[in-house]
């Protein structure tokens, strides 16, 4: 009698499982009839995909003429963490056959968005999508966390500044061993005190306002993007697509 009950509540779990609506975890839909449109058009204007979160994605939103005028695709969600990513390189990157990908991602991880934070498994799907698109004959430009020093939607996080320190660390010099571009949005956009040294926030007046005025200080806004742009653009440049 016991089995049968112990078989009767497995069943019962999997019809419920069964039941319940796909999840659509990655959020392929996000970019899915856009890359059907992007697929059609002339290497020229898809040169470059940028595969990110939020701040990729506010990028395009906020400052679309800088993709748009030179041949750049955005493929930012915000909110992802690069577990997500990985899950939507080969749909969102590959298949849209771009000459190179400039890829940030690390931050969301750190926040905690979904999942406990593990820096040797978020670097692991940062190697991973470099590896994917190396193996597409995609050139690599691999960039820096930007600075943040607390997330306002993470109170509870409260060592961002050393772990955003650490995991751009590692993507620095896996991108030196893996000959790689590397842009370091972070030295670019980090405050330093009267020493010289990084306090690991950002510059005041280069983010978002929070509700009271104030900085939020980890999302870039158009005075950050206008640093930031520059930077990749020689990137870019350096890895011959021009």
């Amino acid at each position: 009698m016991k089995k049968f009950i112990v078989c009767l509540f497995a069943v019962s779990a999997l019809m419920s499982a069964n039941a319940q609506p796909a999840q659509d975890w990655a959020n392929f839909k996000r970019y899915e009839k856009a890359n059907i449109e992007v697929k059609q058009l002339s290497q020229e204007q898809r040169k470059v995909v940028f595969m990110g979160n939020s701040i990729t994605d506010n990028w395009y939103s906020r400052h679309g003429e800088f993709f748009k005028e030179n041949g750049y695709i955005g493929r930012g969600i915000g909110g992802q963490t690069t577990y997500q990513m990985v899950l939507r390189f080969y749909e969102d990157v590959i298949n849209l056959k771009p000459k190179a990908v400039v890829i940030n991602g690390g931050t969301n991880d750190i926040a905690l968005n979904n999942h406990p934070y593990v820096e040797d498994r978020t670097f692991q799907n940062i190697c991973t999508m470099a590896q994917m698109a190396k193996q597409n004959k995609i050139k690599v430009i691999l960039t820096s966390i930007t600075p943040c020093e607390k997330y306002v939607w993470r109170p509870e996080v409260t060592d961002a500044i050393e772990k955003i320190k650490s995991l751009n660390a590692r993507i620095k010099e896996y991108a030196r061993k893996n000959k790689f571009e590397y842009v370091d949005y972070y030295e670019a956009l980090v405050e330093v005190d009267a020493n010289g040294n990084p306090t690991g926030r950002m510059r005041p007046g280069l983010s978002d306002k929070k509700n009271d005025g104030t900085d939020e200080g980890c999302h870039p806004n158009v005075a950050g993007y206008e640093i930031m742009e520059p930077l990749v653009k020689a990137a870019i440049k350096k890895v011959g697509v021009k």
